[in-house]
């Protein structure tokens, strides 16, 4: 079996670790397995030593008219390197990630003559939200391209039945695989839950993994958390939404006061793992709100599962996404997540079951749902040990899934 991967940036992602699992599993069990993607990412260093890489400075997510001629001359180069591995190993498969990287390599994989053409969708790259003219033309680029792809992937129902609603031929040639993740790394059997009552000095802290970019949208989440604290800091009882969560009774009434008078404000942390474009704009709206002795930005980090373990809570504020892996991973270190209602995180997260589900944007009532589970330990325990099930997120599952579908390619 001979594999070309192609995405567009190492960055720390989901669509990212996909492509790598794979690139490591294949270079060890088929004839060859090669990746092209751009020289930036803190993955890079991961795999620049291995065989078969080849890393594009041309290659960049961002695309414009400026950048025209970079863009040819990364088309070309694309199709030169393809068909250099096409004249070496038989049948070979074109396997594209991400939006551009899928885009540009599918159509340089025909160009160059192979016939085997396979793109995975970490969540399409037209969506709500975005400016008309920009969705028109990533989708007409999505339709167009369509004709030409062999298989698609989906990490998510959320993302089939969209492919299938907006392009041609995408339900007759495209499957669900969940985007793997290190389960054992962060698998807890059961998470111990700490009570402000029994110890004051106990630091609260709420996580999250992001890239700092307008998609992860991070800016509700700072914007929440400070509501959080004003909250509690004016020893304002939480006023709630119409949710079977509400307190519902007198001796629950207790917990909750008690809780409330116990949690000190500066022993609420709000730790946020990764790095990007926008940490100029987010370290400003720390400190102009006077937030830098609650909120860490801790960069990107090799040991993400270490900090999940000690955290209590993970929100994501994310505006679109795939599937992220990061949601399955909190889960599986046992932590109520409060999330955008988006895309394929409902098919992870169950509302009141193991987190909160919310309106997209709604960041008010983000913060009512953090505030909700800082306060209650009874609930908070319910949300942190739901008994999941999380298999198909195994990576032997995922590695093996794709066998079969290239099989199926090579086969039929």
């Amino acid at each position: 079996m001979n594999i070309l991967y192609i995405i567009t940036k190492l960055e720390l992602g989901g669509a990212q670790k996909v492509c790598i699992s794979l690139l490591d599993y294949f270079q060890k069990n088929s004839n060859f397995a090669g990746l092209i993607s751009g020289d930036q990412g803190v993955l890079v260093d991961q795999i620049k030593d291995l065989d078969n890489i080849f890393l594009l400075p041309e290659f960049k997510r961002e695309v414009g008219i400026k950048n025209i001629f970079n863009e040819f001359k990364l088309f070309f180069k694309l199709i030169k390197i393809i068909k250099e591995n096409k004249k070496k190993y038989k049948n070979l498969i074109v396997h594209t990630h991400s939006t551009k990287a899928g885009i540009f390599g599918r159509w340089a994989a025909f160009f160059a003559g192979v016939k085997n053409r396979v793109h995975t969708v970490h969540g399409f790259g037209f969506h709500e939200g975005q400016n008309k003219f920009v969705w028109l033309i990533i989708y007409l680029l999505e339709f167009f391209t369509a004709f030409i792809t062999t298989k698609f992937i989906c990490v998510s129902n959320f993302d089939l039945n969209t492919g299938s609603r907006l392009l041609p031929f995408f339900k007759k040639r495209s499957s669900v695989i969940n985007a793997a993740v290190d389960y054992e790394k962060f698998y807890l059997e059961k998470k111990e839950i700490k009570n402000f009552n029994k110890n004051l000095n106990q630091k609260f802290i709420i996580g999250t993994v992001s890239c700092f970019k307008p998609q992860k949208n991070l800016i509700d989440l700072l914007q929440a958390f400070k509501k959080v604290l004003n909250n509690i800091t004016s020893g304002e009882r939480h006023r709630f939404c119409h949710t079977e969560l509400a307190v519902p009774d007198e001796a629950l009434r207790e917990v909750w006061d008690s809780a409330s008078r116990n949690i000190k404000f500066n022993n609420i942390l709000l730790q946020i793992i990764g790095d990007g474009e926008q940490r100029e704009y987010l370290q400003d709206f720390i400190l102009k709100n006077n937030l830098q002795n609650n909120i860490e930005l801790l960069g990107w980090q090799d040991n993400v599962a270490k900090f999940m373990h000690n955290w209590d809570l993970f929100a994501l504020s994310s505006l679109w996404e795939g599937l992220p892996c990061v949601v399955v991973e909190a889960r599986l270190a046992k932590l109520p997540v409060i999330a955008y209602k988006i895309s394929g995180i409902p098919e992870v997260i169950f509302d009141n079951k193991n987190g909160f589900l919310i309106d997209s944007g709604n960041w008010e009532v983000l913060a009512e749902k953090i505030e909700f589970i800082i306060k209650d330990n009874i609930n908070r325990e319910k949300l942190s040990n739901y008994n999941d099930n999380l298999s198909m997120f195994n990576n032997n599952y995922m590695i093996n899934e794709h066998l079969l579908l290239y099989k199926s390619v090579l086969y039929t």
